[in-house]
């Protein structure tokens, strides 16, 4: 169970001299607590539960325009009669969009603020989503549907914003608990396909998909800036009023004194991520986020696909398009219930994660969920029940899931402020390389060999799950640093 509240008091007397800080006479006598100790001694309550659920509602409304993907890609292929290659560059482009929008929406989300970041993408993947509805050929919709790619790529500003204020004892758990909105997303646009596809098309399906991210940024009114990053930009007044609103909240208190003053600290600076505290974690890092999403996604891409592969196993025909050479078969109701059955799994997922991330720590845990994700991909190739093949979707689903939530707090942990979205967003420019690769995998590859589809991605989560083990920072029980120079206790 989450406390709701954690008061003991946790703060340190901090001297003028060699503090970092610019204190006058009068505060030499003062005690003074950091930004971290504050974020502890105001616990969990309230404000966190405020937060959850807005920045919550901004990820499931994410979710469904990722998961659109999806249910559009068959319904693309049979309308403009779309060769497989085509289809599959559908998704690429925007992966496209967000590997090179990632970096950047980090680079200033560490300068300028998580807030107005997550803002403009909110109304950026908003906009173009709706726009997508209406594209009347091909190449319209791979650049708008790129765009919106770019505007994803800024998403995970929401999910840092979110961390940076939780206590250390509640920040896995919760953590865990924030796939649910992102998970609950993913449902929802399966059923919307389910219910709007066959009955209005995919234009209508397009266009109510974007309407929840542009209801969800009136919102954003009630979200407040990081306190970590105003505390690193200098803006200690600013941060001191927000933990204070924030303690209100919780019927909390501060520490005892005031803030620690910081010197404005660098932000954002891309060679932060190469010191030797960080170098070999960062490589490292980029090549299990490539393998995550590339299974993720593959895994989201393939449904249908592997669900059409049934039928030819079954010994069911399929409608091909002489002229073109598609391969055309529109969702059925029980493609699209398997589909939601199989997305279920990223809710089962979420109990194992909430008992190993603090037992193992987050490198075990990872390399647990990677080690399974791999086994059930390679499961898939069997011939087997409709009822059986969805189990295995749905096992690999969950595993996936499990995967991207303990990274995505491995990552947010293991990194400073001054860099931690600049870390965050060069790391999701990885996982994009391994999602716009992806489609050539899930919807060309697989429609030749699905024993060759499946051996790729379980071969990467296996060796993802090697280079876990081999991680050199565990960030179980550990502090969030403020600056690359700063070393975290535990």
């Amino acid at each position: 169970m989450i406390e709701l509240q954690d008061t003991a008091p946790l703060y340190r007397r901090v001297n003028s001299q060699d503090s970092g800080g610019t204190f006058t006479d009068s505060d030499e006598s003062e005690n003074h607590f950091t930004v971290e100790e504050a974020v502890e001694t105001i616990g969990f309550g309230r404000f966190q539960m405020k937060l959850f659920i807005l920045c919550g509602i901004f990820s499931a409304a994410d979710a469904m325009e990722m998961l659109l993907l999806a249910v559009l890609s068959p319904v693309l292929r049979c309308d403009w009669l779309l060769q497989d290659w085509m289809v599959a560059f559908i998704t690429t482009s925007v992966f496209i969009g967000m590997f090179f929008s990632a970096p950047l929406w980090g680079y200033l989300g560490d300068s300028y603020g998580r807030w107005p970041i997550l803002m403009m993408v909110g109304a950026w993947i908003s906009y173009f989503g709706f726009l997508s509805a209406f594209s009347p050929t091909y190449p319209w919709i791979l650049i708008l549907r790129g765009l919106v790619g770019a505007g994803i790529g800024g998403a995970s500003q929401g999910f840092t914003l979110f961390a940076e204020y939780l206590p250390s004892k509640h920040r896995a758990k919760t953590l865990i608990i924030y796939q649910l909105p992102w998970a609950t997303g993913s449902v929802l646009e399966i059923l919307l396909a389910w219910l709007l596809v066959p009955w209005v098309g995919w234009r209508w399906l397009v266009a109510l998909s974007s309407i929840p991210l542009a209801i969800t940024i009136m919102g954003f009114k009630f979200i407040p800036e990081s306190a970590r990053y105003l505390v690193a930009a200098g803006e200690t007044e600013k941060a001191m009023q927000i933990l204070k609103s924030a303690a209100k909240l919780n019927k909390s208190q501060l520490p005892s004194g005031k803030l620690k003053c910081e010197k404005e600290m660098p932000r954002g600076k891309i060679s932060d991520l190469f010191t030797p505290e960080y170098r070999r974690t960062s490589f490292q890092l980029w090549f299990i986020w490539f393998g995550i999403a590339f299974s993720y996604y593959g895994v989201i891409l393939a449904s249908s696909e592997i669900l059409e592969f049934h039928k030819a196993c079954a010994g069911e025909t399929s409608l091909t398009d002489s002229k073109s050479g598609c391969h055309c078969n529109l969702l059925t109701g029980s493609d699209y219930l398997s589909m939601v059955l199989s997305t279920l799994g990223e809710f089962v997922s979420l109990p194992f994660n909430f008992l190993l991330l603090d037992r193992l720590g987050r490198q075990k845990t990872l390399a647990f969920d990677l080690f399974f994700c791999g086994l059930f991909f390679i499961l898939i190739q069997i011939c087997t029940s409709q009822g059986m093949l969805t189990f295995f979707i749905f096992c690999v689903r969950g595993f996936a899931t499990a995967c991207f939530n303990t990274v995505y707090i491995y990552t947010t942990e293991v990194y400073p402020t001054t860099v931690r979205s600049l870390g965050l967003g060069t790391s999701s420019a990885m996982a994009r390389l391994g999602a716009m690769i992806t489609p050539f995998i899930s919807q060309v590859l697989l429609g030749h060999s699905l024993l060759a589809a499946v051996l790729v991605y379980g071969g990467v989560c296996l060796l993802c799950c090697l280079d876990c083990l081999l991680l050199p920072i565990e960030t179980k029980g550990r502090e969030m640093p403020q600056s690359a120079a700063s070393k975290p206790e535990r």
